[in-house]
């Protein structure tokens, strides 16, 4: 189940960057409005792949061992320590989502009100439920995630026994990670929008020099 979640969330992703480089050029020649919901677009599929990579990174700290100072193996990551990496990248998520979801959700009221069409509807409705949806779980999760890191920071910097100074290096480990995660989730979207910006303007310069022909 959660392998067909990736994919869909990656398609989505790799679909929001390509749409929004369909139209990156003339949005930024128009600027206003039209490009600030582009940027919102890109803002989406970033998050998107980050939530991906991050679910790379955990499943990879859960299960490749980890030789540890008594000759044992074991996970990267305890389960304890794979909850703080996850709830902290939901966090660094979660933000610019719902802000990004808000400027989406406003546009696509706007596209209902001037059309007044099925299709506009439709999109106006998903993604009214969608914004409604991130909100509400974001209410609900956002104090229990931020009670789980900061929990477990603190007291892995205020303590000097062994076990909380391998906990101290775990969460140099979580905040890399989750790091890492973020400029995937970033630099993926910008190859794929960059990419699809100068394919769509190359297309288009061939297709006025033939007309002009």
């Amino acid at each position: 189940m959660l392998f067909l979640i990736w994919i869909l969330n990656f398609a989505i992703s790799w679909f929001n960057a390509w749409g929004c480089g369909k139209t990156w050029n003339e949005t930024r020649a128009r600027g206003g409005w039209a490009h600030f919901m582009n940027w919102m677009g890109a803002i989406m599929s970033a998050a998107g792949f980050t939530w991906c990579y991050l679910v790379i990174m955990g499943f990879g700290a859960a299960y490749i061992p980890f030789e540890q100072d008594d000759g044992t193996y074991a996970a990267l990551l305890n389960p304890e320590q794979l909850s703080v990496f996850f709830d902290l990248g939901y966090l660094v998520v979660i933000f610019p989502i719902l802000g990004s979801g808000v400027a989406i959700m406003l546009h696509s009221w706007a596209a209902f009100w001037r059309r007044r069409t099925f299709g506009s509807g439709a999109v106006a409705g998903y993604n009214t439920f969608a914004n409604v949806y991130n909100f509400y779980n974001a209410a609900r999760y956002v104090p229990t995630a931020l009670d789980n890191v900061t929990s477990f920071f603190s007291s892995s910097s205020s303590s000097s026994s062994s076990s909380s100074s391998n906990d101290g290096w775990k969460g140099k480990l979580i905040i890399f990670m989750v790091v890492v995660s973020v400029i995937g989730g970033v630099l993926t979207t910008y190859v794929i929008l960059t990419r699809t910006a100068k394919s769509t303007a190359r297309s288009r310069a061939l297709r006025y020099q033939q007309e002009a022909a």
